[in-house]
């Protein structure tokens, strides 16, 4: 009875050291994230509160060359670096692999190796975990609310070669399958249209003062709904400069 009593006491320790580990862990990621985004903003030169982002693509590929992108949601938690796996890394390596290349969460923001690293494509996916602390794209479920989505409208992705300004249209739900692979890889522009026409049918949210066409370069930022598996949501915008 006192050996049985022992081995649970020593189970119950190794599980609060297990916890305790992977807490630090995440922390210490998270740490990561918040210390590169102090690093890629700046203050207003003109001396008011106002940030601005200053992305610095060499420091950034310094950490890691597959950061080919910075996404920015101003006024909400969202702003990380965009990365795409290369060659080397299966294609949805960053769905469990952080900016630093180790394994585990919070994982990264990332596009499939489909779509193209300087967003040109009629429509292009990110993809980020809906943290439970609230970090990475677990923000965009606040675009349920019509009086969010109505006020948080702009989207910022940084490049080396630009900057790019969306603004949302949509959000709404959808399944898990992969939104490129069933158009095909939006090939034509009857494909985004019709994509435009099903988003705006499943939409909780819609901005119809939006203009979106077959010409249109189309952002979609997807994230996991808790409690069901087949079940993303997602927030939809279209570049407008």
């Amino acid at each position: 009875m006192k050996r049985a009593r022992v081995t649970i006491l020593l189970l119950i320790i190794v599980i609060s050291a297990s916890v305790t580990a992977v807490s630090l862990y995440k922390k210490h990621e998270a740490d990561v994230l918040e210390d590169l985004k102090q690093e890629m903003t700046d203050s207003s030169p003109d001396g008011s509160n106002e940030e601005k982002m200053a992305v610095d693509f060499s420091y950034l590929k310094e950490i890691n060359p597959d950061i080919v992108a910075w996404i920015d949601l101003p006024d909400t938690s969202i702003s990380y670096p965009v990365l795409q796996s290369g060659e080397d890394k299966k294609e949805d390596y960053y769905l469990h692999h952080n900016v630093d290349g180790s394994y585990g969460y919070p994982s990264s923001v990332y596009m499939q190796k489909t779509n193209s690293s300087d967003f040109c494509d009629s429509v292009t996916v990110l993809y980020g975990h809906n943290m439970k602390n609230g970090s990475m794209f677990a923000g965009l479920h606040s675009y349920k609310d019509a009086d969010y989505f109505d006020t948080h409208s702009d989207i910022y992705v940084y490049t080396p070669t630009g900057t790019k300004h969306y603004r949302v249209f949509a959000s709404l739900f959808y399944d898990d399958s992969l939104i490129l692979d069933a158009y095909q890889g939006f090939q034509t522009g009857e494909e985004v249209k019709a994509f435009y026409k099903e988003s705006v049918e499943k939409a909780n949210n819609v901005n119809y003062g939006v203009e979106v066409n077959e010409d249109s370069k189309i952002l979609v930022l997807s994230t996991c709904e808790k409690g069901q598996n087949d079940v993303r949501y997602l927030v939809e915008a279209v570049l407008v400069d």
